[in-house]
């Protein structure tokens, strides 16, 4: 099987999965009382791009699945600044690379409980808190509006508390994952080629329908 192309098919499927979550489970949060930016970091962007790095041990793959679920959020017709959201899940792929990009910091060699959950709880609050004020700065930037850091620094308190919720539950995703079999994730990415490529294109196009059809 192409390396190149197993891995671009796993972006997109991967990818695509991500953005259909944010699209639907993200919206409905947002229409709770719950924080759901917290919750979407820490279980499901960190969840998701935890579970690939043990499935496929590619450094980088990470920033396209961000990329296209941010993307894929912005297309999105429904909630509220699809710019915000877009540029968040993307940013929040990038601080996930820059945490695990030494090729010594493996997830899958994360032996003790304290290391696992001292890694998830960092990754997800980091990946939230910077995530979070990232957004802030580069949304108006994007958008052709004026960068009032002022506005920015004020919202610093809520990130730093919100990103606290994002940290523990990665702390709890991270040590749930690793405890799945340890042949598991082998065995989905050694699927033959003639099964992997069908399925992780219809996967993803089911995917971009659910988006369109929320």
């Amino acid at each position: 099987m192409n390396k190149n192309l197993h891995l671009i098919a796993g972006i997109v499927l991967f990818g695509s999965i991500w953005g259909l979550l944010e699209c639907a489970l993200g919206d409905a949060l947002h229409s709770t009382s719950l924080p759901a930016g917290s919750i979407m970091t820490g279980l499901v962007g960190f969840g998701l791009m935890a579970a690939t790095r043990v499935m496929y041990r590619q450094p980088g793959m990470q920033l396209g699945m961000g990329a296209l679920a941010g993307a894929l959020k912005y297309m999105h017709p429904v909630g509220g600044c699809m710019l915000c959201s877009a540029i968040a899940i993307a940013v929040e792929g990038a601080i996930f690379e820059i945490i695990w990009r030494s090729p010594r910091l493996r997830i899958d060699r994360l032996d003790s409980m304290s290391m696992r959950i001292g890694m998830g709880v960092i990754s997800g609050y980091t990946m939230y808190g910077v995530g979070y004020m990232a957004t802030q700065m580069l949304t108006p930037v994007v958008a052709g509006g004026p960068l009032i850091l002022a506005d920015v620094a004020a919202l610093l308190p809520r990130a730093l508390s919100h990103a606290t919720l994002a940290g523990l539950l990665a702390g709890a995703t991270l040590p749930a994952l690793l405890a799945l079999p340890a042949n598991l994730s082998e065995r989905i990415t050694s699927v033959r080629k003639e099964v992997y490529y069908p399925v992780a294109s219809a996967v993803s196009v089911l995917c971009w329908i659910g988006i369109l059809l929320l």
